[in-house]
């Protein structure tokens, strides 16, 4: 543990003025344009007991020269062929010590003092097991261009990915942090997933009942560029409707039957009525025949009456001009 002088912007001490250990992780691969901001900006935070890890993938850009220049004061890195992201997180987590734990792709990067907020926070906070901050969105040169604070404490909140997630109350993955406790009790991150893995721990934390707290001050920023997975977003949302199914279907979640009835009549107007109609629309069909296909679906689905979204589209179907 290290002492309390050196960590600027902390609010608060740990117990007998020691500050935790917080872990860091960053997974690379020929991101050298951007690794070394990513790098500095966990190093300069200046905080006395920090366990930092970079996991390169065998770049070939010139990455692993940077990652050299900082070695020392790195507490393990390797550059290695690897399984993608997902396998570089969990072989840098499978070593972690620290009781704070957080993740930063080689493209995002840490705004000053963060560290000792959050460690202040938790210290303040001992309940909390996922902290999050604002997220500040930038350009590929680093300019702000927006942010994103996150409103999600429930789990029923971040399995609703069309009325919560996908309406910017989700949380951008550089500005969260996790404990060791939580950590434990879910495990790694899922290696079967390439596009939300981070999304799907959350959603493990929140359902093993860890609890979210939150702190109104940016922490991180997110890069937006051209060459991130993020750029693809039905990828994404296909991703995230098969990792939310069968949480939303299973029966032990911890879910009220009236908020199971409204995720499902969403997830199946979403995953099954829409793509349907879509498809009907693309392969040239008939009104005829589409309308055929919608109704028998509608009577296969009778859960998507609780979705608002499919009322809407049925009542809209009913108007003049009829649906699509």
């Amino acid at each position: 543990m290290g002492s309390i002088e050196a960590s600027p912007g902390a609010a608060e001490a740990a117990p007998g003025g020691r500050w935790p250990r917080i872990t860091i992780v960053t997974p690379s691969f020929n991101q050298a344009e951007y690794l070394e901001q990513t790098i500095t900006s966990v190093l300069d935070q200046n905080y006395p007991n920090l366990e930092y890890m970079v996991i390169d993938g065998g770049s070939a850009d010139g990455s692993v020269d940077i990652i050299r220049k900082y070695e020392r004061r790195l507490s393990y890195w390797v550059s290695e062929k690897d399984g993608g992201q997902t396998d570089a997180l969990n072989k840098g987590f499978r070593r972690a010590t620290g009781e704070i734990r957080g993740y930063l792709n080689s493209d995002d990067f840490y705004l000053p003092g963060a560290f000792g907020r959050v460690a202040g926070y938790l210290h303040a906070h001992p309940d909390v097991a996922l902290v999050h901050g604002r997220c500040r969105v930038v350009d590929v040169a680093g300019a702000k261009i927006g942010e994103r604070f996150g409103a999600i404490t429930r789990y029923d909140e971040i399995l609703d990915l069309w009325d919560v997630w996908w309406k910017q109350r989700n949380f951008v993955q550089p500005e969260v942090f996790w404990t060791k406790r939580i950590a434990e009790q879910v495990g790694l991150f899922r290696d079967d997933l390439f596009w939300v893995m981070d999304y799907e721990y959350w959603a493990r934390i929140l359902r093993a009942g860890g609890k979210v707290g939150s702190l109104d001050s940016e922490l991180a920023c997110f890069r937006m560029q051209p060459k991130q997975k993020s750029t693809q977003p039905n990828r994404v949302a296909e991703e995230l409707l098969q990792v939310v199914r069968p949480w939303i279907w299973e029966r032990k979640a911890p879910l009220s039957w009236r908020r199971r009835l409204d995720l499902k009549g969403k997830w199946l107007f979403d995953a099954r009525f829409r793509r349907e109609a879509d498809r009907s629309v693309e392969h040239g069909e008939t009104r005829g025949r589409r309308w055929l296909k919608l109704a028998w679906l509608t009577m296969r689905y009778p859960e998507m009456f609780a979705a608002r979204a499919f009322r809407r589209r049925l009542a809209g179907s009913m108007g003049p001009g009829g649906a699509r």
